[in-house]
C-alpha cells in the first residue's frame, strides 16, 4: 500500500501533520474528515517525491532505535493503553523514517485485527527475528509488556556491546589513517625534493635510495590509480564478505588470528548467552531460540557449528553436551548451562553468564586495542625510518666527499 503524508487543521485551528499507509488518498481523506480534521494537504511518498523511499537512501533501523521503541511501547502497554492507541502514539514520536514507515503499516494492520507478530514478519528488515519471536510468545502468554521491556534491555546491551567494539577500534584506525597520510605526503612532496637535490650532485645512489625514488615517482604519477585500486579493493572485500564463502573466510580469521580470537570468543559468547536467555525467559522453545541465536552470532563458522547443536537438541540430548562438543565456548558457560538444565532455571543461568561476558568483552577490547596500537606505530616508524635513512645516507656521503 502507498504511504501518504498529510497536513490537517483541527477544531481549535491547530495545524497537525502525520503519515499513513492506506489504499488511496480518498480513503485517507475520509478517515481524517471522520475525525473532524480538515485536510489541507495530502501527498503520496514515493521515489520521485522522497529519496528516502529509494533503498539506497533508506535510513537503517539501528539498535538504538529498536531499544527506544521497545522501551516506550513497554511503558505505554504497562499503563494500560490499548495496543492500537499505543502504536498510534509511538509512530508519531518515532524520528527514524524507515521505522516510522513500518510502524504506520503495523498500526494499519492492528486496526484490521491482524496480530502484531504477523504484521512484524512483513518487516524483517526493520524488526529482527528475535523481536518477532519474542512478540509472538508474548501474545500467547499475555505478557507483551514484559516482552518489550526485556527486548529493550537486550537491544540496549547489544548497542553498548557494539559501542565498545567501535570505540576500541576508533583510535587504531585514526592512527593508521594518519600514518598513511604522513607516508603519502613524504612520498609525494618530501622525497621528490631531496631527489632533485641529489641529482644536482651527480652521485651514485645506493640501491635502497633508488627504490625509494622509484616508489615516490610512482606515487606522483599514478596516485589516481592507487586510489582507484584501494577503492576497488575495499568494494570487492565488502562484497566478498557478504557472500557465503566470504563470511566463512572472515569468520575463520576472526576465531584463529592471535590478536582477534580472544575478543571474538567473548563477543560471540556474550551474544549467545544473552539472546538465548532472553528468548527462553519469555517462553520461546529451546530449538526455536537456538535457530534465532544462530543468526545473530556474527560469525558464519560458529553459526554452522550451532547447526549441529540444534540437530542434537532435536534428538533430545539437551544443550550441555552438544554445546560442549563445539569445542569453542569457555568452560564456565558449559558449566552454567549444565547447572541451569539440572536446576530447571536455564534462562537465569544464561543471563548471569551474559552479564559476566559483557564485562569480559570490555576487558578483551581494551587488550586488543593495546596490542593493535603499538603494531601500527611500529609499522609506521619502520616505513618512516626507511624513508629518512634512504635520504640521509646519500646526503651524508655527499657531505663527507665535500669535506
Amino acid at each position: 500500500m502507498p504511504l501518504y503524508t498529510y497536513k490537517v487543521k483541527n477544531k481549535a485551528g491547530k495545524i497537525l501533520t502525520g503519515e499513513s499507509k492506506i489504499k488511496s488518498e480518498a480513503e485517507l481523506r475520509g478517515i481524517l474528515e471522520g475525525k473532524e480534521l480538515l485536510p489541507l494537504e495530502i501527498k503520496e511518498k514515493n521515489a520521485l517525491t522522497d529519496v528516502s523511499q529509494i533503498s539506497l537512501f533508506k535510513q537503517k533501523v539501528k539498535l538504538k532505535d529498536l531499544a527506544v521503541f521497545c522501551r516506550q511501547f513497554a511503558i505505554v502497554l504497562e499503563a494500560g493503553v490499548p495496543m492500537a492507541a499505543a502504536m498510534d502514539v509511538l509512530r508519531d514520536q518515532t524520528a527514524n523514517p524507515t521505522l516510522k514507515y513500518a510502524l504506520n503499516d503495523l498500526y494499519a494492520d492492528i486496526q484490521k485485527g491482524i496480530q502484531l507478530s504477523k504484521s512484524m514478519k512483513k518487516h524483517l528488515s526493520e524488526f529482527p527475528e528475535i523481536l518477532v519471536n519474542m512478540v509472538e510468545s508474548g501474545e500467547i502468554s499475555g505478557q507483551l509488556d514484559r516482552v518489550f521491556s526485556r527486548m529493550a534491555d537486550n537491544f540496549e546491551k547489544e548497542f553498548k556491546l557494539n559501542q565498545k567494539i567501535k570505540s576500541a577500534m576508533t583510535y587504531p584506525i585514526i592512527v593508521m589513517c594518519v600514518a598513511i597520510g604522513v607516508i603519502f605526503i613524504l612520498m609525494v612532496k618530501v622525497v621528490p625534493s631531496f631527489a632533485d637535490i641529489l641529482k644536482g650532485f651527480n652521485v651514485t645512489l645506493p640501491i635502497f635510495t633508488k627504490i625509494l625514488i622509484d616508489i615516490s615517482n610512482f606515487f606522483k604519477s599514478f596516485w589516481w590509480l592507487m586510489l582507484g585500486a584501494i577503492t576497488m579493493l575495499v568494494s570487492v572485500s565488502r562484497a566478498y564478505s557478504k557472500s557465503y564463502n566470504g563470511k566463512l573466510f572472515f569468520g575463520r580469521l576472526a576465531i584463529t588470528l592471535p590478536v582477534l580470537k580472544g575478543a571474538t570468543k567473548n563477543i560471540i559468547t556474550a551474544r549467545l548467552t544473552r539472546t538465548l536467555g532472553t528468548l527462553m525467559s519469555s517462553g520461546v522453545l529451546l530449538i526455536q531460540a537456538m535457530e534465532v541465536v544462530q543468526k545473530i552470532l556474527g560469525n558464519a563458522v560458529i553459526a554452522e557449528k550451532i547447526e549441529g547443536v540444534i540437530t542434537e537438541v532435536k534428538k533430545g540430548k539437551g544443550l550441555t553436551q552438544p554445546l560442549n562438543a563445539v569445542r569453542y565456548f569457555p568452560p564456565m558457560v558449559i558449566s552454567m548451562v549444565k547447572i541451569g538444565e539440572e536446576s530447571g532455571d536455564l534462562d537465569f543461568a544464561l543471563q548471569k553468564s551474559a552479564d559476566f561476558f559483557d564485562q569480559e568483552v570490555e576487558a578483551s577490547m581494551q587488550k586488543l586495542t593495546s596490542l593493535i596500537e603499538p603494531i601500527v606505530i611500529i609499522l609506521m616508524a619502520l616505513v618512516v625510518a626507511f624513508i629518512i635513512l634512504s635520504i640521509l645516507y646519500p646526503m651524508m656521503s655527499i657531505y663527507q666527499t665535500m669535506s
